[in-house]
């Protein structure tokens, strides 16, 4: 019996290294590899939610890039040069885009300017130049917008001559008398 307990005795005491060495290792682990692991993967956790940031970004810059591809393939569209017949409908066109945009139209008043100069041995050309005076009332953003509808619609028109007269009777409303170019097929 009494080499029994002297066993256990030796036991205890491996039993004590053991636990001890463990906890030693335990220590090591969590003072020294743990904390180097956990401050590792915070690190790499602020390196994946920028880079997430990153992802949604260039998502965004990829979908305005296709959304302004698809408008300049919209803007390569030939523009319809109107004939004298049509020259009321584009009129009429002229007068829903300003409606559409809240631009008053007082007066819509088309004047043929006739034919570009020939140069020597030239024909005359088949195009008349015609243009649309308009005197509107609106706000200058609602301007802006009517100018870019009429530009990018389907006939060729721009912008020749626009005069600002500020009214302040009319809270934020201007008056403007904006004169539109067009050719007209004779």
């Amino acid at each position: 019996m009494e080499d029994f307990l002297r066993d256990i005795r030796k036991d205890k005491q491996k039993l004590i290294a053991v636990g001890l060495a463990f906890a030693v290792i335990v220590y090591v682990d969590v003072s020294f590899v743990l904390k180097g692991q956990v401050k590792a993967l915070s690190v790499s956790k602020t390196k994946v939610a920028k880079l997430d940031m990153d992802i949604q970004s260039v998502k965004r810059d990829v979908a305005i890039v296709q959304q302004n591809q698809s408008k300049e393939k919209i803007n390569l569209k030939v523009k319809k040069l109107v004939s004298e017949g049509e020259l009321l409908s584009l009129l009429e066109q002229v007068s829903l885009i300003a409606k559409d945009n809240g631009v008053r139209v007082s007066q819509i008043n088309p004047q043929k300017a006739g034919r570009p100069p020939e140069k020597a041995g030239q024909t005359q050309s088949a195009f008349i130049s015609v243009l649309i005076k308009l005197d509107l009332n609106c706000s200058y953003h609602s301007l802006g917008s009517f100018i870019n509808d009429i530009e990018n619609s389907e006939y060729a028109v721009s912008c020749e001559d626009i005069k600002i007269i500020p009214d302040s009777s009319s809270g934020g409303r201007e008056r403007i008398l904006l004169t539109l170019k067009t050719y007209v097929k004779s």
